[in-house]
């Protein structure tokens, strides 16, 4: 890979000051790094990542003494290229029961049907006060279709979350009401605009997504903050004894 393609291929989740003109995502995946990276010590041990595809944010657990991957495959979302240790059928883990001392969830609860099931799974396969950094979304359009199944608000996912034998130590938000105003709009664009050429679509970004995502930085900054609306929800939680 050369390293021109590979620093395109990483800002796309390690969002840069080059990524405002060339990621359509910008204000979405800057959240939730920051969110990430909040808690990056915090998960140590052997890590599972569930749901974890690429693993794109493997790199941030430096604590970590084992990473291991899994996933599920079905027509949402298509793995190849990703970096997957082991899939499993969509019910039970294939791992031994308290074999992980932390669990990374991200941006995975929303496309999972038997939600209450791989919860309970996730507290089974982790040990006695280990670690679960969830993140979902709250404002984002439909995606991994028909696997789409739900949003959270704060209060629901820490309720579903201590409904599965788990204390929630720490809930955060990403994304201001102007941000996700601003980011929906750069979705519109994205997937009006955008097709199979990955340069041309950078040209695209370019000339037509970068100016409103300018803007979008422009009047967060001006404008006063309000309460309410963000784009995705991040959660740190401890397995009860």
């Amino acid at each position: 890979m050369s390293s021109l393609k590979y620093l395109y291929l990483k800002q796309r989740f390690f969002p840069n000051a080059l990524s405002v003109l060339i990621n359509p995502f910008y204000f979405s995946r800057k959240g939730l790094l920051k969110s990430i990276s909040c808690f990056k010590n915090i998960l140590t041990g052997r890590l599972l990542d569930f749901g974890c595809g690429s693993k794109p944010y493997k790199s941030l657990f430096t604590q970590a003494i084992e990473y291991i991957g899994v996933d599920v495959e079905n027509e949402g979302h298509k793995h190849d290229n990703e970096d997957v240790d082991f899939y499993y059928d969509g019910v039970t883990l294939p791992f031994k029961t308290e074999s992980f001392d932390s669990v990374l969830c991200s941006e995975v609860l929303e496309h999972v049907p038997n939600i209450d099931i791989i919860l309970d799974e996730l507290n089974r396969v982790l040990v006695s006060e280990g670690k679960l950094l969830v993140t979902v979304p709250f404002v984002w359009p439909e995606h991994e279709l028909p696997f789409d199944f739900r949003r959270f608000t704060v209060n629901g996912l820490t309720q579903i979350i201590e409904n599965h034998g788990f204390e929630v130590q720490e809930v955060m938000t990403s994304g201001g009401f102007i941000e996700v105003i601003v980011q929906l709009w750069m979705m519109y664009l994205h997937n009006g605009l955008y097709g199979k050429n990955r340069y041309l679509n950078i040209v695209k970004n370019i000339l037509f997504i970068f100016p409103v995502a300018l803007m979008g930085i422009v009047l967060s900054f001006v404008l006063p903050k309000v309460k309410g609306v963000y784009q995705n929800v991040t959660l740190l939680a401890v397995k009860k004894d």
